[in-house]
């Protein structure tokens, strides 16, 4: 079995609705989608909160595999 090589990557999502009750308006999740659409998968979540606990928004951590392709360009 071939090892596999993972890069990794982050789109942050600005502030929801402050906290209590469902949003008024869903999330914007055009870059997770596109990002998905590039072979990107969400691994994990973090908020971004500020001391006094509002949420100021979402990080969105995400993973692909590395092709072959991605390891012959000279772009990080």
């Amino acid at each position: 079995m071939a090892n596999k090589e993972w890069e990794y990557g982050q789109i942050f999502v600005a502030k929801p609705d402050v906290f209590g009750g469902l949003p008024k308006n869903p999330l914007d999740l055009r870059k997770i989608n596109r990002a998905g659409k590039a072979g990107w998968e969400i691994v994990s979540t973090i908020p971004f909160t500020v001391s006094q606990g509002e949420v100021k928004g979402s990080f969105f951590v995400l993973k692909r595999e590395v092709t072959d392709e991605d390891k012959d360009s000279d772009q990080l």
